[in-house]
């Protein structure tokens, strides 16, 4: 009896959670007892980006046989409408939005402080230029005045900065205004990840992949100084619905597929992708009466770890802790570069961009998880472990949404490509009576198979075949069709 009741009191693992550290596996919970319709899985991802923004700017990751890569992860969570996606949010982004304000306020002072000190500048300067000139028509030395004067002219004033690390409506220039310096820290927490995905910014998606990876940035500009964003850090946790995504998904035209920008320059290989599941019941996660006090326990170490941020900033600038992993951590290490080549070219090829990223990836999650978990600069192998688990899921979730759709059968590409050619060609032809022979030539179609294509186009009342046969249609309704769609 006393074993059986010492096994109904083993806790059961959290799936969603168990990997997190304890203080945001708290927390999640917490938002997942609060907003019950919220999938835990896109908490949990979202719940990463908000932890590494908080320590990317403040450590660097050193994996064996690699230069320095910054820490974090990207995420990219997608839910349509009622996903409980701005709930969700609200819950987590207040310690970055009160950075925000009290970053604005902190501003205001320095600014202040700062004209003071230029005009008490200005009025010391004015004070030695009427000394030196009445030294001089006195005709007495005034050597240490000149020197005094050149010393206070070259002397540079202090120029105050706003730094309130949450980005939204920016544009390239915006963004490296804001980036300007060394170690500087930018972060896109929004649960209105369309905007972004829609903005200006997506343009220039080279420079995206250059913040998240820590490079260099610089922005010239004719007539003002030039910027320069020396080893930026930057955090995107993208709220998104399906609708949103869609212009990047792989296209297949004609039998090839086409690719966006953002997907061929490795941009959303960079995230960890999730697609929310909704469910007809809520999460399952019961109220608790701790929740708010596991909230306000992490927004106190987010503010904290923000503060010291902007600390070591407003000080000049402090280079990040570097990190390395354990001793015990470098077998398994070496187990996932093989795992993961064995991936590349095996059962992940078809998204060997996210396979190729994944030790990337591996690694910087694997030092999130352990700088909130340790003060150490060794990272764990247990941290090592969890974040190659969560890596490898949302490989799963990056296959869902990137990967190219399968072909169409034949018969119906064959139709696409005559609807296209009809299409393209509808201002040179006659509607009533078009033949059908040139179409067939132009685009290397078999006589049968442009046959089985245009009565497929008859059956759902496209065209109208003149006299019963194939050598003449008649396209008047596919064109007035359009005709209306256009004109309304």
């Amino acid at each position: 009896m006393n074993m059986l009741a010492q096994l109904t009191t083993v806790p059961v693992p959290d799936y969603n959670f168990g990997m997190l550290p304890a203080l945001a596996a708290a927390a999640a919970k917490a938002v997942c007892a609060k907003v019950p319709e919220a999938c835990p899985a896109m908490v949990r991802t979202h719940m990463l980006s908000v932890l590494s923004s908080a320590v990317a700017p403040l450590y660097t990751m050193s994996p064996p046989n690699w230069t320095s890569i910054p820490i974090g992860v990207n995420t990219l969570c997608i839910a349509d409408v009622g996903g409980s996606k701005s709930p969700m949010h609200d819950y987590l982004i207040p310690p970055l939005e009160d950075h925000a304000r009290d970053s604005f306020a902190r501003y205001e002072v320095a600014r202040t402080e700062a004209s003071a000190a230029s005009a008490e500048k200005k009025f010391h300067i004015r004070l030695l230029e009427a000394e030196i000139a009445r030294c001089r028509r006195k005709q007495e030395p005034a050597q240490d005045l000149l020197a005094t004067l050149a010393k206070l002219r070259r002397a540079a004033t202090a120029q105050p900065k706003h730094r309130p690390r949450l980005a939204s409506n920016i544009d390239l220039e915006s963004l490296l205004q804001q980036l300007d310096g060394k170690y500087e820290a930018v972060d896109f927490l929004t649960d209105e990840g369309d905007k972004l995905l829609s903005s200006s910014l997506m343009r220039h998606v080279s420079v995206l992949v250059d913040l998240i990876d820590g490079k260099l940035l610089e922005f010239r500009r004719e007539k003002k100084k030039h910027l320069y964003a020396s080893q930026p850090r930057g955090t995107f946790g993208l709220l998104a619905q399906f609708a949103a995504i869609e212009p990047f998904r792989p296209r297949c035209k004609r039998n090839e597929y086409t690719e966006h920008q953002a997907v061929r320059l490795g941009f959303f290989a960079r995230f960890l992708v999730c697609v929310a599941q909704p469910s007809p019941m809520s999460n399952r996660y019961a109220p608790a009466g701790n929740d708010d006090q596991a909230l306000s326990n992490l927004h106190e170490a987010l503010k904290e770890l923000y503060d010291l941020h902007q600390d070591n900033q407003e000080a000049g600038g402090i280079a990040p802790i570097e990190l390395a992993f354990a001793p015990d951590a470098l077998g398994y290490w070496d187990e996932l570069c093989r795992i993961t080549h064995n991936l590349k070219f095996g059962q992940l090829a078809h998204i060997a961009d996210f396979v190729s990223k994944m030790l990337n990836l591996t690694a910087r999650l694997a030092a999130v998880l352990h700088v909130w978990e340790s003060q150490t600069q060794y990272v764990s192998i247990s941290c090592l472990q969890r974040a190659w688990e969560l890596v490898s899921w949302h490989a799963t979730q990056y296959e869902r949404v990137f990967v190219p759709p399968p072909p169409l059968p034949q018969q119906e590409a064959d139709v696409e490509a005559v609807i296209e050619h009809l299409q393209a060609s509808r201002f040179s032809i006659d509607y009533k009576e078009v033949p059908t022979e040139p179409i067939g030539l132009l685009l290397n179609m078999p006589s049968n198979r442009l046959r089985a294509a245009l009565l497929r186009m008859e059956q759902r009342d496209l065209i109208e075949l003149c006299g019963g046969k194939t050598t003449f249609i008649n396209c008047t309704k596919m064109f007035s069709r359009s005709r209306n769609i256009t004109w309304r």
